[in-house]
């Protein structure tokens, strides 16, 4: 997601994959930058390693001793922060409430200078960057916390991460796996044929700058560049949506819409949520899925500015190549048959069943991973956004995770 305005609207890394680990635990330093309270019965502490990577725990206050420890990886285009203090809408809230303590990465996207213009320091926001600033808040986590394994979720790319660390690290690091709307790739190079695209092309496009060439070799391959290049569009609302946003806060939810054929504001940017990927795939806002209220709260509070082109790029190349490119310090996922531990999962029947493929990306890594030990829910008429934040969430996603979790 991206934020909206003022909220109205170098080289790659690589490492040794698995077995080996992916950073170096003497150069790995988080600080301590602010505890606050949540409410009246929980607090938010918020580390930092290294100024580009946060990290967040969410507990009862003066806890003493905690369930399980569950670590969250956020959707593309958002932060870790919170955006609520309601446990209706947000599934930390709810399980931190009844004892688990819950921390959230931060990523690198998240601490791009606010305004910036040169952001091509994303160009190594990596994957492999990615990864393995998950298993440096993981192995901080484990030191602090004292505990030997965590359960990893994630939602849409946070899904991917997590299936993507599983691979690599569940046997050292993992006590279970939660991906929520997302599988181990979420593009497919798209048009361009399977087993056809090639990352160096894609890498030294990215090297070589902004250009209508570069653009356009991106575009053949599904890649949307952003303004500034170095990073991707996800969500393009239109023009008068920062607009109506301000008229929102301004005069009230139920002030007259400021584009014609809506009667209200809300009826207004509901109509933005539910469109803007097509028949409510982003949320099915206007089937009461969602509140406007609530994801106008997410996009402000948890939404950034930029999210890493080479992310997306890396990700449509996995997907052109089915998960085994030759590349092989890309083959993420070689051993995903191999991870056994308890995996939940959670799909929306409304992103991508309208393209075609929800089973080629929400299911097929599912059924590549067989631990016996796993469960599929798939969440009728429920939009991407709709499991995170949606008015169903808490009996229908929030209620069953804490159910499983209990359960081990």
């Amino acid at each position: 997601m991206k934020r909206l305005g003022f909220i109205l609207i170098c080289g790659f890394m690589l490492f040794l994959w698995a077995g080996c680990g992916f950073f170096d635990n003497a150069a790995d330093q988080w600080n301590l930058i602010s505890t606050t309270d949540v409410g009246t019965t929980l607090q938010e502490t918020f580390w930092m390693r290294n100024n580009v990577v946060g990290l967040r725990r969410l507990s009862l206050k003066n806890v003493t001793s905690s369930k399980s420890v569950v670590v969250y990886l956020p959707p593309s285009g958002t932060s870790a922060r919170l955006y609520t203090t309601s446990e209706n809408y947000d599934f930390r809230i709810y399980l931190a409430n009844r004892g688990y303590t819950v921390f959230s990465v931060d990523y690198r996207s998240s601490f791009i200078t606010e305004g910036a213009t040169d952001i091509s320091e994303m160009a190594g926001f990596t994957t492999s960057v990615t990864l393995s600033d998950i298993q440096s808040a993981i192995s901080f986590i484990k030191e602090i916390t004292a505990v030997d394994k965590v359960y990893l979720i994630g939602h849409s790319t946070g899904a991917r991460y997590v299936y993507l660390y599983a691979c690599a690290r569940w046997q050292e690091d993992l006590a279970g796996m939660i991906p929520m709307d997302g599988s181990p790739w979420e593009a497919n190079g798209s048009p361009e044929a399977e087993n056809q695209m090639d990352i160096d092309v894609g890498y030294a496009a990215l090297a070589a700058g902004d250009t209508p060439a570069n653009r356009a070799l991106f575009a053949s391959w599904g890649l949307d560049p952003g303004e500034l290049y170095y990073d991707v569009e996800i969500t393009n609302f239109a023009t008068p949506f920062g607009e109506a946003v301000y008229t929102y806060y301004a005069e009230g939810p139920n002030a007259p819409s400021p584009v014609p054929g809506f009667a209200t504001v809300s009826d207004y940017l509901a109509d933005q949520f539910y469109t803007v990927w097509g028949d409510g795939q982003l949320t099915n806002v206007l089937n009461g899925y969602a509140s406007v209220a609530v994801l106008l709260d997410f996009v402000i509070e948890a939404g950034v500015d930029h999210w890493p082109l080479v992310d997306y790029l890396e990700d449509a190349y996995l997907g052109n190549w089915v998960g085994n490119p030759p590349d092989t310090t890309l083959q993420f996922i070689n051993n995903i048959a191999s991870v056994n531990i308890p995996i939940l999962v959670f799909a929306s029947t409304q992103w991508t069943d309208a393209l075609g493929y929800q089973y080629r990306w929400k299911h097929e890594g599912y059924e590549m991973i067989t631990s016996t030990d796993r469960q599929y829910v798939l969440l009728e008429g429920f939009g991407h956004l709709d499991i995170l934040v949606g008015e169903y969430a808490r009996d229908r996603v929030y209620e069953v995770i804490y159910n499983w979790l209990e359960a081990r």
